[in-house]
């Protein structure tokens, strides 16, 4: 439970934590490093995949992007419905639902639909700028989706 009920509504906090979700997809919809956007001990756990350290993960991320590119697909990632909890210590529980939408290029276009609960651990450090020390995805959702072909 928030130590803070009014945690919800903390423009900086609530600010941070979104640009830092936003940023982190992004980059892994572009296929770019997030090795900056987390903590040096970093994890992050799906029932498919596990890594552990900053750059374990970021390269875990990057191997992924890579096999999209292999089989001209393209993602987006969109998270959504983001509750924020303090933790104290400046870490903060952050839930979200993550909307994936994978498309292949091409005349015979196929995807996915993926839906995922998140259940990250973020820490402010010093400077005031957050990091993922945990992300944990749970699927709630996979979809194949035959897409309309590209005009």
């Amino acid at each position: 439970m928030s130590k803070n009920p009014l945690l919800q509504n903390d423009p900086v906090i609530r600010v941070s934590i979104t640009e830092l979700i936003d940023d982190f997809f992004g980059r892994v919809d572009r296929g770019e490093s997030v090795a900056d956007l987390l903590a040096e001990q970093a994890i992050f756990k799906t029932p498919q995949r596990y890594a552990e350290g900053r750059q374990g993960v970021a390269n875990l991320l990057l191997e992924l992007a890579q096999m999209r590119r292999e089989k001209g697909r393209e993602a987006r990632h969109f998270g959504s419905n983001i509750k924020i909890d303090s933790l104290g210590d400046n870490q903060y529980r952050v839930r979200s639902l993550v909307v994936v939408i994978a498309l292949d290029s091409g005349a015979a276009r196929k995807g996915v639909l993926n839906m995922g609960d998140h259940d990250d651990i973020v820490a402010f450090d010093e400077s005031g700028r957050c990091h993922f020390v945990k992300r944990t995805m749970t699927p709630v959702l996979q979809l194949e989706l035959n897409a309309p072909a590209a005009q």
